[in-house]
């Protein structure tokens, strides 16, 4: 019995069945429930020991996921996986904090486990400065990009950050906003967000506004929470606002959640943008304006370019992917 044998009985993917052996909390509870049942079932207990053993004889790589919420992630997350499933190599995925050191925690596991190779996803490229550099086998970063990282065994797959926000943030110009708020990451310890918030004042700046960025700058975690708290900071901080610009989906869906609750309409009474092009967005009431990032693109070529390293027959490389703005619902005309 194996993680892949409860995964078949129980109807979840490898990913999933392995968060709930690894007691990760962002398992639903119905979900944790059914897969404990069919371990219990077949009385299958995870050996920490055989499972390092495994992973030096089967050729695993290990997929470490930066963020236990977010659903761009998780979305990747299900591709690498499939395409690992179709490949000689086994997976070990782990969670870390929108706020830990990813490369650190990789720098633990090349030691202890010695993976063939790490899959980033995610990931803010500063940590890799200092905690990458003993880490001698192929990596890759997908979603992030670390041009400005020095090492032959680092790629990175992502989209031209700023170029898209700066792309998004023009839209809501010609439209007629010209007092925006931000809603992004921790601008210290994301390499991402900077990017994004570069393109974003691109924008502005190219069309003589003013932008405050005490006030008009929220820092929130990527998440709907993240995205429901910091709304009404920008409506408190800023009056006179029209539009909310976000870097993520989540963040973007949450903030508009949070406007309902005030009394207001998107756009009606305020736009929204997001960043990432989740299927959920473009289910969602408005559909949300948004960067469509290219999420097959993106894990295949970053597969291909990790699993090139690993059989010397390619060299580290960093790709920009082109990406699309979608209109969407969530922006009105202020002209």
């Amino acid at each position: 019995m194996t993680i892949k044998d409860i995964a078949r009985e129980s109807g979840f993917a490898v990913g999933t069945v392995s968060r709930v052996m690894n007691n990760h909390p962002d398992v639903a509870d119905e979900t944790r429930r059914k897969v404990m049942e069919v371990v219990k079932k077949y009385g299958f207990v995870l050996n920490v020991n055989a499972k390092r053993l495994k992973m030096q004889e089967r050729k695993t790589i290990v997929i470490i996921v930066k963020g236990t919420s977010s659903i761009l992630l998780n979305s990747l997350l299900e591709r690498v996986l499939k395409k690992i499933e179709s490949s000689p190599y086994n997976a070990s995925v782990i969670f870390v904090d929108e706020y830990d050191n990813e490369a650190a925690k990789a720098k633990t596991i090349y030691y202890e486990e010695k993976p063939i190779g790490f899959i980033f996803l995610g990931g803010s490229p500063d940590w890799f400065k200092d905690d990458f550099g003993v880490i001698a086998v192929p990596s890759v970063i997908i979603s992030s990009q670390a041009d400005n990282i020095e090492s032959e065994n680092l790629s990175s797959v992502s989209t031209d950050d700023v170029a898209s926000s700066r792309a998004m943030a023009e839209m809501l110009i010609k439209r007629g906003h010209t007092k925006i708020g931000v809603i992004g990451g921790d601008l210290r310890t994301s390499e991402m967000t900077r990017k994004r918030y570069r393109g974003f004042l691109q924008a502005i700046e190219a069309a003589g506004l003013a932008f405050d960025e005490g006030r008009g700058y929220i820092a929130a975690k990527y998440s709907m929470e993240g995205g429901f708290a910091a709304a009404e900071k920008i409506l408190r901080y800023n009056e006179g606002v029209t539009a909310i610009f976000t870097m993520a989906d989540v963040v973007a869906l949450g903030a508009i959640r949070k406007l309902a609750d005030m009394g207001l309409r998107v756009p009606d009474d305020v736009s929204v943008t997001g960043y990432d092009g989740l299927m959920t967005s473009e289910y969602f009431c408005p559909r949300l304006a948004t960067v469509q990032q290219p999420l097959d693109c993106l894990v295949e070529k970053g597969f291909a370019l990790l699993t090139a390293c690993i059989e010397k027959t390619g060299k580290a490389e960093h790709i920009l992917v082109p990406c699309s703005i979608t209109a969407g619902e969530s922006i009105r005309s202020w002209l």
